[in-house]
């Protein structure tokens, strides 16, 4: 395995292009923000200078420049990731003092840090500005590292603040950023996430319980890929109610039952709930724009029985079942205090009683569209969450259905998931 060192070279502070107006200078969060984890959602992006068909793969300053540039102008629209967040007061003084831009130095070339097999998903915290942890810039929205490897080809990292965004609003900020610096025009923003569901007081709610976890030595993380011929056989193998499963159903279900596979703990105790984010803004009535900026998502939790057989059945019906029942009524409900207060005694419930097990599906967003000028990522990564028994699903390079899944598992669990002979017949890396 090849030995990676990076180096900070340079930290700057990068602030909106044009000051935020008065009337914007205070930016409400949402019930849905305040019981966000505190985390950062970090996101790696590979960039092949040798790759490059466009021909505007320039000299580092001049990329470094351009991303500098087309930043300071996106956090004029996106102003509250420019400022500083409190969460005494749940809301963002948008003062524009702007996000931290960190510089470094790579010691090896990209090919050899994308030959290693496997890649650990803990190098890529090399690559990222802060951990996703780091309470010490928990009041900052956003810090971006551009990694420059000794070929020339780049590596950009991000952390983005789960207080202020869900999957769907960090790509909506990337996909800006990266329009700004081609050149591209503006398209619509809304930032209506506090008037859908405005906040509460939650002195009493520590959003932490049960999806941090600080003991990042008890677990580790490791990734694997499921091409998409091992996929097409994991969504012939579930078939409920009569009705063919996606991938990220048949991919869930799997994972989890290799988990119980290996799992003592789970044999004995059968004290796990599963956790799976989901998409509000379709489920108005009538539907949000997907320019609406935020946290607007819900987190679908249910029980899963470990001791009966078909368990993986049970789990895409019960997941589907969730699903179901958050429609526009509900919506309704949860936008009132007393819906919000049930909602939260609810998570409370579930996370003081039992042990989460959470997946969060990025298939479908657009994890290889970064463009900034010089071509789109020969690939993407994740490093991993403080978050034990979690698992990220992310679409493939090769756009053939093939997932890459990201999971954190205590380290036992993992040894004995990595000598599995069924989990090993479906992986590829």
């Amino acid at each position: 395995m090849v030995s990676v060192r990076v180096d900070i070279v340079s930290k700057e502070m990068i602030k909106p292009s044009s000051p935020t107006p008065d009337h914007l200078r205070s930016y409400q969060l949402s019930f849905l923000d305040q019981i966000s984890p505190p985390l950062f959602v970090p996101f790696v992006m590979f960039y092949d200078k040798e790759k490059d068909s466009t021909n505007n793969y320039n000299d580092v300053v001049e990329i470094s420049t351009k991303l500098k540039t087309a930043m300071s102008h996106v956090l004029t629209q996106f102003y509250p990731l420019a400022g500083r967040l409190s969460e005494a007061t749940a809301s963002v003084d948008c003062n524009d003092m702007g996000i931290p831009f960190f510089e470094a130095k790579v010691s090896c070339q990209l090919s050899e840090f994308l030959a290693q097999n496997p890649i650990l998903p803990i190098e890529l915290n090399k690559f990222i500005p802060f951990k996703p942890d780091y309470e010490e810039v928990s009041h900052l929205p956003l810090g971006i590292q551009l990694n420059i490897f000794k070929c020339g080809s780049i590596a950009i990292g991000s952390c983005i603040s789960h207080k202020f965004v869900d999957g769907i609003s960090y790509f909506m900020f990337l996909n800006r950023w990266t329009a700004i610096a081609r050149g591209d025009q503006d398209q619509q923003l809304r930032f209506e996430a506090a008037s859908l569901f405005p906040p509460m007081n939650l002195s009493q709610y520590n959003s932490k319980t049960g999806f941090v976890n600080k003991n990042s030595m008890s677990f580790t993380s490791k990734r694997f890929v499921f091409k998409a011929s091992s996929i097409k056989d994991l969504k012939q193998r579930y078939v409920v109610d009569n009705k063919s499963v996606s991938r990220v159903e048949a991919l869930s279900a799997f994972i989890w039952n290799r988990f119980v596979a290996v799992d003592d703990l789970s044999k004995k105790t059968n004290n796990y709930v599963m956790s799976y984010p989901m998409n509000l803004r379709n489920r108005f009535d009538p539907p949000l724009l997907d320019c609406s900026f935020g946290n607007i998502f819900r987190l679908v939790m249910f029980d899963v029985d470990v001791s009966e057989d078909n368990e993986c059945e049970i789990f895409i019906r019960k997941l589907r079942e969730e699903f179901s029942h958050i429609d526009g009524k509900y919506l309704k409900m949860l936008q009132q205090q007393e819906g919000m207060v049930k909602h939260l005694d609810f998570i409370k419930k579930m996370t003081n009683e039992k042990t989460l097990f959470s997946f969060s599906s990025w298939c479908r967003f657009p994890l290889y569209e970064s463009d900034f000028g010089w071509g789109k990522p020969v690939w993407v990564g994740v490093p991993p969450f403080p978050s034990n028994n979690l698992v990220v699903l992310m679409d493939s390079k090769s756009g053939d259905g093939g997932i890459e899944a990201f999971i954190n598992l205590d380290k036992n669990v993992m040894d004995k998931l990595e000598s599995d002979e069924e989990f090993l017949a479906f992986v590829s890396v």
